[in-house]
């Protein structure tokens, strides 16, 4: 997930977003509602991303106006950054550790026992990941 950068009008087939994203021709993304309906939700394939600018060029025209600027709005807004949301569709998440030593990442997912004025409590950790893509990991 990414923000705008730049507002992006309604019919204009490029718009910002964060610039060193892993943007690939043929990506789908959403750009999703920044106006009162909840049914403003446009759904492009990239046909360009330029890595510098955060420029996307997508492969038809926006059919709604979603919100953007350059900075969070989040210190003005008691940390909501109402920024426009733009979401990968294409692909999974992808959780990528690197290989130090011979060691990757780990995943790990606790449980405890708490004893407290003479009262156990246990709790157990669950870890539930879907579409995940997990390499060099434990």
């Amino acid at each position: 997930m990414t923000r705008l950068t730049a507002p992006a009008p309604r019919g204009t087939n490029e718009f910002y977003v964060e610039t060193g994203l892993d943007l690939v021709v043929g990506d789908r993304l959403g750009l999703l509602p920044t106006s009162y309906s909840p049914h403003s939700i446009d759904d492009v394939f990239v046909s360009s991303y330029d890595n510098e600018t955060g420029k996307v060029n997508i492969d038809s025209s926006l059919s709604y106006y979603h919100w953007g600027q350059a900075t969070s709005t989040g210190p003005d807004y008691n940390g909501l950054d109402m920024r426009g949301e733009v979401i990968l569709l294409t692909r999974n998440v992808k959780i990528d550790a690197d290989d130090i030593e011979s060691w990757g990442g780990q995943i790990i997912t606790g449980d405890t026992i708490e004893v407290f004025d003479g009262v156990t409590t246990s709790r157990a950790g669950s870890t539930v990941m879907d579409n995940v893509e997990i390499f060099n990991c434990s």
